[in-house]
């Protein structure tokens, strides 16, 4: 128990020690362009300027420019600065143009390429009469995983596994006969052979990613090749330490596993987990998943590999205990960790079943659930059955054994496929493209709003006016658009006044939904001989997804759909339960220790479940809340009935104030300022107040969030009076 000891607090050792922060990014997509996907420019661009996700590297990064007949525009050469990238262009005549862009990432070696068009439009604001020939969009938001890379990875996982199978039962069982060390031995050297072979692939996908340097720049000047050294070096130590295991046990496997731990940092920290805010709490994370993972079907291979070579009388009951003790405890980091991964990586339920990354980790979570149960089965029955050298044993055992094994293979390369796929939270799902067409009721009027072809950039937009069906068409002496992007509210609005084609039917024509995303339409209809009418309709345009993922710190908050405190409160419980399953185990080692245990388990339930369910976060989001309630006619007549209750005294009955009021400051014109705020800021002064004047914060005086939104969407209906 002392030697099992003293291995769990080396590798926790090294554990830590390998999570010091570095400072990583992610790979290197592209974030916001200028000009946009499927812009149509008035004036031609002087300059082509994309940021992407993370800083590429500027020998292995370029723009170039096409037209629409695929003939090369002369640029200036790309100016790399960090994560920006831009080029310089001549004038540009009217007509489309294609951006081809490629970069290799400066963190992780990866290389991807992307294409958009835009159109620079005629003096007189009409499309040029020209087609472009290559396409929309060059670039998949999904795209499939590479095949050599997932080789690669997947044989440096198998090698992995085989340097445990033999360092971590030869740990386990020193007592072992020398027929089943030498087979352990003989597994790690294989093991060894496995991960040089996959490290010297790896340098040749490496060299594909960076082909426009040398491959002395590439080892020595890029965050890839550095670390394909590291690895390169573990590999060697590991390859040194299988060659001496069966003869010095001790020395042996501790070169092994310190070498297959450094190994698997090299590729932690050019990973998945390197590609998040907060990367230190992710590679901390990934790595202990990683180390869990390894050391539990290492253990399983080198186990069934043992029960092959083993005999009856061997002593299987001085391995059996230790055995299950680090499978458990394995089992433990390995599921506690791959669930604070997953809220790491996917940041919306829906991505399970909608992106290659998603799907694959079904499919490992697939595989681990008859593992898991087989592992059960062993754990009460097989390893009992086995120590007791009971009839049939230990062949049925090495049948049970070596299933569980190659279970834990197949998760095994699951995970190689995981690990070069497309993270889900890198993902931004697009709409489909068809033309808008939508139907809404407002002041006894049918409205319908259609737009064609509902993609970034031009449309032609057109609002039918009726009573009851295309026969009863209402006359409006104004129909006039307004666009509010809503997932980012720093984006002011555009508006488009419509043009009467026939009686009832309204169209115009623009470049006003400029990015992906939801936009919210606000179709405003002014009567002669009625009150004014505001329809409201939410879009979301094809386009090209933008990443929208930003790196800010080492040690910041990793799980997008967490506060800190849920964060924290998660990794308490976690390590409360974990004392919790452990303490038998611990108190062997000392009276001491296993009242600590107890302490510690009670202390990381309680902080645990108090961060989790009575603390209040306290995080500071400078993020504008975005609108969570749709503007139907019952939000509106529920909004209409809360300012007449509560707002009409100051602000008139249609947001115009009153005259006369002994109010200083005095009450703003809604119908002037309601326009120039988008909702967020509207649900801020209405729930907070504004310091200094009459408004109170209503949040205060016994309104709801909800009533807040509603209040909110019917001041969407004001029309300012002067026009």
């Amino acid at each position: 128990m002392r030697r099992f000891a003293a291995v769990l607090l080396a590798l926790a050792g090294v554990v830590i020690a390998a999570s010091a922060p570095i400072a990583a990014d992610a790979h290197a997509a592209l974030r916001t362009s200028d000009p946009a996907p499927n812009a149509f420019l008035q004036r031609p661009p002087t300059r082509i300027t994309l940021t992407f996700t993370e800083p590429v590297d500027g020998r292995s990064s370029a723009i170039s420019v096409l037209d629409g007949l695929a003939r090369e525009v002369d640029t200036a050469e790309p100016l790399v600065s960090g994560a920006t990238v831009s080029v310089e262009l001549p004038v540009l005549s009217p007509g489309v143009y294609n951006v081809l862009w490629e970069n290799v990432s400066r963190i992780d070696g990866h290389a991807i390429r992307g294409s958009y068009p835009f159109t620079v439009l005629m003096a007189d604001g009409s499309l040029p009469d020209t087609t472009n020939v290559l396409g929309q969009d060059g670039m998949s938001a999904d795209p499939a995983p590479r095949a050599d890379g997932i080789a690669v990875r997947g044989l440096s996982l198998l090698g992995l596994a085989m340097l445990a199978a033999g360092a971590l039962i030869t740990i386990l069982w020193g007592e072992a006969p020398v027929a089943i060390r030498r087979v352990l031995g003989s597994a790690a050297i294989g093991g060894a052979a496995v991960l040089l072979l996959a490290t010297a692939l790896n340098l040749a996908t490496v060299c594909d990613a960076y082909r426009s340097i040398s491959l002395g720049d590439l080892l020595f000047d890029t965050r890839s090749g550095q670390y394909w050294i590291v690895r390169v070096a573990a590999a060697l130590a590991a390859a040194a330490g299988a060659l001496v295991l069966s003869r010095k046990p001790r020395i042996g496997s501790a070169a092994v596993i310190t070498a297959g731990l450094a190994y698997l940092w090299g590729y932690t920290a050019t990973s998945h987990a390197a590609a998040v805010p907060g990367s230190g709490w992710a590679r901390g994370l990934d790595m202990v998943h990683g180390v869990a993972a390894l050391a539990w079907v290492g253990a399983l291979l080198g186990l069934a590999l043992a029960a092959r070579a083993g005999r009856r009388e061997d002593r299987w009951r001085q391995l059996m205990p230790r055995f299950s003790l680090t499978a458990s405890l394995a089992v433990f980091l390995l599921l506690g960790t791959g669930f604070l991964s997953a809220l790491v990586e996917i940041d919306h339920f829906s991505k399970f079943s909608g992106t290659r990354y998603g799907i694959t980790l079904l499919v490992k979570l697939g595989l681990a659930v008859p593992l898991l149960a087989l592992a059960g089965y062993n754990a009460r029955r097989g390893y009992a059955n086995l120590v007791a050298a009971r009839q049939g044993e230990p062949r049925r055992f090495q049948l049970l054994v070596t299933l569980e094994a190659s279970l834990g293979l197949a998760v095994v390369f699951a995970a190689a496929i995981l690990t070069q796929t497309t993270a889900s939270r890198s993902i931004v799902a697009g709409p489909s493209g068809r033309p808008f067409d939508a139907s809404t009721t407002v002041a006894g009027m049918e409205v319908r709003l259609t737009i064609d072809p509902n993609h970034t950039g031009l449309n032609t937009y057109g609002v039918q006016i009726t009573a009851g069906g295309a026969a009863n068409p209402i006359e409006a002496s104004r129909v006039r658009l307004t666009f509010r992007y809503q997932e980012n509210q720093d984006i002011g609005p555009s508006t488009l006044t419509l043009s009467r084609s026939e009686p009832g039917s309204y169209l115009g024509q623009g470049p006003f939904m400029t990015l992906e995303g939801r936009w919210r339409i606000e179709a405003e209809i002014r009567r002669p001989d009625a009150d004014d009418a505001v329809a409201f309709f939410d879009v979301r345009p094809a386009g090209v997804p933008v990443a929208g993922m930003v790196s800010t710190g080492t040690w910041t908050k990793p799980t997008p759909g967490l506060t800190w405190n849920q964060f924290g409160g998660l990794l308490l419980v976690f390590a409360g339960l974990g004392f919790t399953l452990y303490r038998q185990p611990l108190r062997s080692l000392g009276r001491r220790a296993g009242t600590a245990a107890n302490g510690l388990a009670i202390s990381g339930f309680g902080a645990g479940f108090l961060l989790l369910f009575a603390v209040h976060s306290h995080e500071m989001d400078t993020s504008l809340p975005a609108n969570p309630v749709f503007p139907d006619a019952n939000s509106i007549a529920t909004g209409r009935t809360l300012y007449e209750q509560n707002c009409i005294a100051c602000h008139g009955r249609t947001g115009v104030p009153p005259s006369g009021l002994q109010l200083n400051p005095y009450p703003l014109d809604l119908t002037v300022h309601v326009p120039q705020h988008p909702d967020g800021q509207l649900y801020n002064f209405i729930a907070n107040g504004v310091p200094g004047s009459a408004m109170v914060a209503w949040k205060d005086a016994g309104l709801t969030e909800e009533q807040i939104w509603h209040l909110v969407n019917y001041l969407r209906t004001f029309a300012p009076v002067d026009q």
